[in-house]
């Protein structure tokens, strides 16, 4: 399991644009997330050919293949250990795995909403704001 301690802030730091850019990413994981709870994860499974980013195929073939939330979280969490990520890959794989966690744990898009954005500080909520994005799955 992944020990958030000063190590880890530490490893995860990275330039405001990798933060934008992987604001970006939750923007794409909201969609996703709201596909999900409509149509099943099966309903992902043309995407996947279009998805560059293999920790995130993997973690969407996880969903498809019905892995629940600990275990998803556990295989993960241990890649990036493995891979001993840094900067915005860490940060990445952090919000991808919270993000397929949260969506294999039924969270409420609310949780969904501030799970994700607690990793980008206080700028997350501020690009939130200035995107419109609602905290109910949907893009203003």
């Amino acid at each position: 399991m992944l020990y958030y301690d000063w190590q880890f802030a530490e490893r995860i730091q990275c330039s405001l644009e990798d933060k934008r850019e992987c604001f970006d990413l939750i923007v794409r994981l909201r969609k996703y997330a709201s596909i999900i709870r409509d149509e099943g994860f099966l309903a992902l499974e043309d995407e996947l050919q279009s998805i560059d980013d293999e920790f995130l195929a993997t973690s969407i073939k996880m969903g498809i293949d019905g892995v629940n939330s600990d275990l998803f979280r556990e295989i993960q969490e241990r890649r990036i250990l493995v891979d001993n990520c840094r900067g915005k890959e860490l940060l990445k794989r952090v919000i991808i795995t919270e993000a397929m966690s949260s969506i294999l744990s039924e969270d409420t898009f609310k949780v969904f909403h501030y799970k994700l954005l607690s990793y980008l500080g206080e700028h997350g909520p501020q690009w939130a704001k200035e995107q419109q994005l609602d905290l109910i799955g949907k893009s203003g």
